[in-house]
């Protein structure tokens, strides 16, 4: 008999340690619901659990973000809904006013409702926003990069004081040009008229009159300490002009030289390479062809395309080659994902039908030829780097619109665009420069911002003007029409996609359950077991401390 060792309670003991450890580990899950509360349970099993966490999270915030978009499209189109309304009531009041019954005082009136009627639907493209965003006025929204530069207004400075001692004497000879718009001082109460300061001046000039057209309704004229008069447009584009010519004036030579300046129009500069042939021919790619790209300072990335196809772009019918050129578009888009630079640099048409790829981050971009060089075929054979690809918008320009990204996925690229044209008067087509035929020539519109008078309104003064007004208001419905269309097109699109991505998280929900989550039932049992072992393994152990006792009796 051993006493130094006692080996049955040694062996008790650690059968004791196990089952009391695996007890421990059973409470844990059962009070947890978790079959995995640290790596240790299950590493593998962890790292899918939390890339399944990931995904689900994403899921859920893509559906929501897609319910945001939802709600973007509905205040769109919401005020699209009164735009048309509006232009409903303009081609009625058009068809009441083509009516040989009415007089020419019944049609001041009606031209009087469709001025104000203009004014509101620029109202509403310049006021309807979404979370701040301006969504009708064309504006671009949503791309880092991006710069838009506004439209200035033409201006004018003259070049001499009009505060000599000298008698100021503006004569029949002097003329001011706005707009292409001439108002002559012949006959004018400006006519051989004598002034004694720069403000009496400024206040005969602003009523001067041209087709009933005020001089003030066209230009600011503002004088500075010295007397020397600027004449600064109302209107902003490239449209805007002032021209200022002295023939036979008192003042001194150069006071009121000729001087015209022109505004600088609205440009969208976004940073991109826009390829140097038009797709008017056929365009034609190789199998496996590739052309590379490198953004900024990082390494050039292959862009592959692995089909070869040959894009009808030079059909004489326009809308068959409009139809290739997209799909050439759509293929790159393609390839630029595969490669993995969707994110990063978009493939589109420029206004002039060449391919141009733009940088979504704003840096520079360089494309080079690899296999096969594809590039050649579409216009660009050599190595080219970062240019400014520029759109024109503002009045009576269409630009690209308000332009954004829903992400709609749990992952990079997974996103979708929508583009809502501008949908103010001048983009509809139913204002134009007070004059133009068409429109109106002694009544104009505000440009719904801030009352200055910019644009003119279509004519219905006469029967005949009216009558073409209606045609105009017909094809300004359609545009409507088409952008609401394509509205509810997209946001019919993000309710399945609400759908699909409630399921996908569902199911996914439902697999990272079956790995993290504890069976309660299992567990239990497990429990129940490792309990019942751990006080067995309590009595035995105190059986085994008993077993040395028995060398006592050798004493006796």
């Amino acid at each position: 008999m051993i006493i130094n060792h006692n080996i049955a309670a040694l062996n008790t003991h650690r059968q004791l340690s196990i089952n009391t450890a695996n007890t421990n580990k059973n409470i844990e899950k059962l009070s947890s619901g978790l079959r995995i509360n640290r790596a240790g349970d299950d590493a593998a099993g962890l790292a899918i659990s939390e890339k399944m966490r990931g995904q689900i999270r994403g899921l859920d915030q893509a559906s929501r973000n897609a319910q945001d978009g939802i709600s973007l499209i509905q205040t769109a189109e919401g005020a699209l809904n009164e735009t048309h309304s509006i232009l409903q009531r303009m081609r009625e009041i058009s068809n009441q006013s083509a009516n040989g019954t009415n007089t020419d005082t019944d049609r001041n009136a009606l031209q009087d409702e469709m001025n104000q009627l203009t004014s509101e639907i620029n109202r509403i493209g310049n006021t309807t926003e979404f979370n701040t965003q301006k969504l009708l006025n064309g504006g671009i929204g949503g791309k880092e990069g991006t710069k838009l530069t506004e439209a200035t207004n033409a201006t004018t400075t003259l070049t001499d004081a009009l505060n000599t001692a000298t008698a100021w004497t503006f004569t029949a000879g002097d003329k001011i040009t706005v707009d292409d718009q001439t108002f002559n001082l012949a006959g004018s109460d400006v006519d051989g008229k004598t002034f004694a300061s720069a403000n009496d001046a400024i206040d005969a000039l602003k009523n001067l009159t041209s087709g009933g057209t005020k001089l003030s309704d066209l230009v600011d004229i503002t004088a500075d300490a010295t007397g020397v008069l600027t004449f600064t447009s109302k209107s902003k584009g490239t449209t805007s002009n002032v021209d200022v010519v002295a023939a036979a004036s008192t003042l001194s030579t150069t006071a009121m030289a000729s001087d015209k300046k022109t505004g600088s129009p609205a440009t969208v500069e976004r940073v991109g390479i826009e390829l140097g042939t038009a797709l008017s021919g056929g365009t034609t790619t190789v199998d496996n062809s590739s052309f590379k790209i490198k953004v900024g300072a990082e390494s050039d990335v292959t862009v592959n395309l692995k089909k070869g196809k040959t894009y009808d772009t030079g059909n004489a019918d326009a809308n068959v080659a409009k139809a290739a050129m997209n799909d050439l578009v759509k293929d790159l888009n393609a390839a630029l994902q595969d490669a993995g630079l969707d994110s990063k640099i978009t493939a589109s048409l420029s206004k002039d039908n060449k391919i141009q790829f733009i940088s979504e981050t704003g840096k520079d971009i360089t494309l080079t030829d690899g296999v096969n060089t594809p590039l050649a075929t579409l216009g660009l054979g050599t190595t080219e780097t970062v240019g400014n690809v520029n759109q024109v918008v503002g009045p009576g320009a269409q630009g690209s619109g308000f332009n954004t990204k829903f992400q709609i996925g749990a992952n990079t690229g997974q996103s979708m665009s929508l583009t809502i044209d501008d949908m103010r008067s001048a983009a509809l087509g139913i204002t134009g420069n007070a004059g133009q035929a068409g429109f109106t020539k002694e009544n104009s519109v505000t440009n719904g911002t801030n009352d200055v008078k910019t644009e003119a309104a279509l004519n219905i003064s006469t029967a005949e003007d009216a009558s073409k007004a209606i045609a105009v208001l017909d094809k300004a419905t359609q545009t409507v029409s088409s952008a609401r269309s394509k509205l509810g097109a997209v946001q019919n699109r993000l309710e399945h996609t609400i759908n699909n991505l409630g399921t996908a998280s569902e199911n996914l929900t439902a697999a990272e359950s079956r790995i993290r989550d504890v069976d309660m039932a299992k567990e239990m049992m497990e429990q129940t077991k490792n309990n019942i072992l751990a006080q067995a393994a309590q009595a035995m152990l105190a059986q085994a401390n008993q077993q040395p006792q028995g060398v006592l009796q050798l004493l006796r």
